[in-house]
């Protein structure tokens, strides 16, 4: 009965693999090697690839359509962005299919996602800084730039220039060298009260400000039907997809907002990828974010880009110039790429760049920073889908959810996205 099972197991990935490399080839760059097989072990199936499926924008404007189910029309998908690709897909999904999502969420608790709760006790040691950890670069000063960096790092705030300048004129500090924190001014627990009392007061200064919930992709059918789409769009296997992190569903109230970020960690890092068993100690690795739209909004509450598609990008300048983007209640209409919210649209995005010899997976695409406007009027609903790729080839792939595998669903979806 097991090798029956897994024989099932392998037969109907590779069918669905087949379908959807027919579907995506035509859309995705070095999807497979010719000599692309599969081989039924007495283990897990093992795909014979080297490349990782990318989809191919053309360029900016350009509009291809992919055929996501075999029972729909082609879905248009729009590149908007080369750097990262990042593309729009109207209708991706239904207005039922939103609502259910949404109500989907409702049945659950629904939390904070701000860093740090309003109500949380803080503790004394959180006080506890020095002038060292502030002067980054030993220079026995602290600039703008620092001050920025600092805040972020204890507690994800984006202090505007202003909100600096406000900051060092209520303290009165910055006055022996204007503009500059000097050694005999610096005060760690007067400044850090401070900071905690506008934090307290001015949700638009914290890096995150909405209500979150995460769905069990196995509890309703529409969770496992939208893998075979996301499947599809991506030109990666099923299993890769059904084994990603559980999509979250996010919504905004008024002035809710997500500040600049990255989905993704660099590789850099010298840690392992995280996965459902071990999150601790280690770096997130997001190869493709796929965002939905679950509600349209009144007013606010866009994605931004700041500095995609930015060809004259320096990475040093970026970085010194963080605090002239980062907060989006301040910046978002300087932002180079901005989608406005549609009931329905998915935006896709990649967060690596991709070797151009190996095929796998490289560095931080750096122009992938992005995040969440403010809302002005009404509410905003999204659901965000995390595709992870964690292992250094498709040899030794693994999942971030590693108890992911329920046969019955692929014989019951089989025969709806084109199998036989």
């Amino acid at each position: 009965m097991a090798q029956r099972q897994h024989f099932w197991r392998c037969f109907l990935f590779s069918c669905s693999f087949m379908i959807l490399s027919n579907t995506a080839s035509k859309s995705t760059s070095s999807l497979t090697e010719k000599s692309t097989k599969l081989m039924v072990l007495d283990g897990p199936c093992v795909i014979r690839r080297t490349r990782l499926p990318r989809l191919d924008g053309i360029k900016v404007g350009h509009v291809q359509p992919i055929q996501l189910t075999s029972n729909t029309d082609p879905h248009l998908v729009k590149t908007i962005s080369l750097s990262p690709p990042i593309f729009e897909i109207p209708d991706f999904l239904s207005e039922e299919e939103c609502d259910k999502l949404i109500k989907l969420a409702n049945s659950h608790m629904m939390q904070t996602s701000d860093i740090i709760n309003p109500g949380a006790t803080l503790s004394k040691l959180d006080y506890d800084t020095t002038f060292s950890q502030w002067d980054r670069n030993g220079d026995k000063l602290i600039d703008k730039h620092e001050i920025f960096a600092q805040l972020l790092y204890l507690r994800d705030m984006h202090f505007t220039d202003k909100d600096i300048d406000k900051m060092l004129q209520t303290l009165k500090i910055g006055q022996i060298k204007k503009g500059f924190i000097h050694p005999k001014e610096f005060q760690g627990k007067k400044l850090m009260g401070y900071i905690d009392q506008v934090r307290l007061k001015d949700p638009k200064v914290i890096g995150r400000h909405s209500n979150e919930t995460w769905l069990d992709m196995w509890e309703d059918d529409i969770l496992r039907d939208l893998n075979f789409r996301k499947a599809a769009l991506t030109g990666l296997p099923l299993e890769v997809i059904e084994g990603s992190e559980t999509p979250v569903v996010i919504k905004y109230g008024k002035g809710g907002h997500y500040h600049c970020h990255y989905d993704s960690h660099s590789p850099v890092v010298i840690q392992p990828c995280c996965h459902r068993s071990s999150q601790d100690g280690c770096r997130v690795c997001r190869y493709i974010t796929i965002m939905y739209f679950l509600s349209d909004v009144e007013t606010g509450g866009q994605t931004a880009f700041p500095i995609a598609n930015n060809i004259t990008f320096n990475h040093k300048k970026w970085h010194q110039q963080l605090q002239n983007f980062s907060n989006l209640s301040a910046y978002c209409s300087k932002a180079n790429i901005i989608v406005t919210p549609k009931k329905g649209k998915a935006v896709m995005w990649y967060n690596h760049v991709v070797d151009k010899s190996t095929g796998w997976l490289a560095g931080l695409d750096q122009m992938s920073y992005h995040g969440g406007c403010d809302v002005i009027r009404g509410e905003k609903w999204i659901m965000n889908n995390w595709i992870n790729i964690i292992g250094q080839n498709f040899g030794n792939i693994r999942t971030w959810n590693d108890t992911y595998t329920k046969l019955h669903i692929y014989k019951d979806h089989l025969g709806k996205y084109g199998g036989t």
